[in-house]
């Protein structure tokens, strides 16, 4: 079974656009989303991923629709490295936050990454917007203005970094894998 992934409006490979250097871009999207065999769904024993199969990164087409695509990618790629349901969770609203920010404010490209290395979750959203994001109070009946607070609030640390063509926006979480 094969899923066009390019109807889906999902890249997993560089654009045109510069994004910053040292990427990961190879995202084995066959296999993930077309649920090939794995030792552990054939019925082996589960094995721990190899190092780069925990880094991950997509680019969200310019939508605001693409904050669902995020939320989608973000669990099911947590779910592949064994994290526990409520971290995903947390990721999740952390990657919907970002990404929201990212494609509401911005009109280049935007990439989300993450990543898991020694017990700790990293997630970024790269845009191409050089204004770095700041924390915004926002009224009782504001409907929007709280995602930074959330981010804050619900990650051990986070921030951003300036880049060539606009910034990260990250989060990190410490975590344990099931597996």
């Amino acid at each position: 079974m094969t899923i066009d992934i390019a109807a889906a409006g999902v890249r997993n490979s560089p654009s045109a656009f510069p994004f910053s250097a040292g990427r990961t871009w190879a995202v084995d999207w066959d296999r993930e989303w077309a649920g090939a065999p794995t030792a552990s769904s054939a019925g082996g024993p589960a094995r721990e991923p190899e190092p780069e199969e925990r880094t991950a990164t997509w680019e969200l087409p310019q939508r605001l629709s693409s904050t669902c695509m995020a939320r989608r990618v973000t669990r099911a790629r947590l779910t592949k490295w064994g994290l526990p349901d409520d971290t995903i969770d947390t990721v999740e609203l952390l990657v919907s936050e970002l990404a929201a920010n990212a494609l509401r404010h911005t009109q280049g490209p935007v990439q989300l990454s993450l990543s898991l290395e020694d017990g700790l979750l990293r997630g970024e959203v790269e845009d191409t917007d050089r204004r770095p994001p700041r924390l915004h109070e926002a009224d009782p009946y504001d409907e929007r203005g709280r995602g930074l607070n959330m981010v804050e609030r619900l990650s051990c640390c986070w921030g951003s970094v300036p880049t060539l063509t606009g910034k990260v926006v990250w989060f990190e979480l410490p975590v344990r894998s099931h597996l």
